[in-house]
This record gives structure tokens, C-alpha cells and sequence, in this order.
């Protein structure tokens, strides 16, 4: 398999269905709290700004190759976007806490409601695939830990 396609696809996860999107954020879910984990908050930063260039280079590299804006197939938008989503796992690195992440980054990237949506429906190309799931990694990472330190 072409690196790009590697990449794109996170290493074919994108490929598995129904939920294609659901299953490549679950597979690059373990690189993202191992970075959390072992990295901090620089290892997420740099992760993810290392992961975003290359998934602007892929996507594109994808979309040039098979015609199709957006492929259901490329996933890793998701994967950076939970690597955002992993913010709060520096707050407390719990299983419960990584579930949250996981399910408030699907809900955000699904129902795309405020930036999410807007970046989906605005910004084309590669950049406005990447740019989406950015942004429901933000949020998620904004309401999870506003959750945290609410309850703590």
C-alpha cells in the first residue's frame, strides 16, 4: 500500500465498515493516550500539528487519486482530532475519562453543531477535512475538562 493511503486511511482502518470514521478514531485512539500518556501536553501539541500535516498531505494524495472530496475512507482527520480530544487525560488519566473523550469527539465529528459544521461546510479540499475534526477535538477537550474540574 502507498505510504500516503497508510496514512490517510490510518493504516486501513478507514476501510472497515459501518462507521468508518468511529473505527479509525478507535484505532488511532491507543497512539493518541500513549502519546498523552508518555508525551504530555508538547507530545500532544507536536503529535498533533506532525499528524495534521501529513493528513493534509494524504488526503490530498487521496482525493487527487480517487476523484471522491472527503472519502469515508480517510480517517486521519479523526486521529487528530482525538489526539486533541486526549487534552483532558492530562488532567486525569482515567478509563472513564478516556471514554468521555472518545464518545465526545464521535458526537462533536457526527453532529458537527457551531465551528464544527460551519469548517465541514465552508473551508474545501484537504484543509477542510483536516479542519472539522480539529475542531471537534477543541471541543471535546474544552467540555471534558470543564466536566472534570467541575465535578473535582
Amino acid at each position: 500500500m502507498k505510504p500516503y493511503k497508510l496514512i490517510a486511511t490510518w493504516f486501513g482502518s478507514g476501510s472497515l465498515t459501518p462507521a468508518s470514521g468511529t473505527w479509525g478514531t478507535l484505532a488511532g485512539l491507543p497512539f493518541c493516550v500513549f502519546i498523552t500518556y508518555i508525551c504530555g501536553l508538547n507530545g500532544v501539541i507536536f503529535g498533533s500539528m506532525i499528524l495534521f500535516i501529513l493528513g493534509l498531505w494524504a488526503a490530498r494524495r487521496y482525493e487527487i487519486e480517487t476523484g471522491v472530496h472527503d472519502s469515508k475512507h480517510v480517517v486521519i482527520d479523526e486521529v487528530v482530532g482525538m489526539m486533541l480530544a486526549c487534552i483532558p487525560l492530562l488532567y486525569s488519566f482515567t478509563p472513564i475519562t478516556v471514554i468521555a473523550c472518545f464518545a465526545m469527539f464521535r458526537l462533536f465529528d457526527a453532529v458537527k453543531i457551531g465551528p464544527v459544521g460551519w469548517l465541514d461546510k465552508n473551508i474545501h479540499g484537504a484543509l477542510g477535512v483536516m479542519l472539522d475534526d480539529v475542531a471537534a477535538g477543541l471541543l471535546t477537550a474544552i467540555v471534558v475538562l470543564g466536566g472534570l474540574i467541575w465535578m473535582h
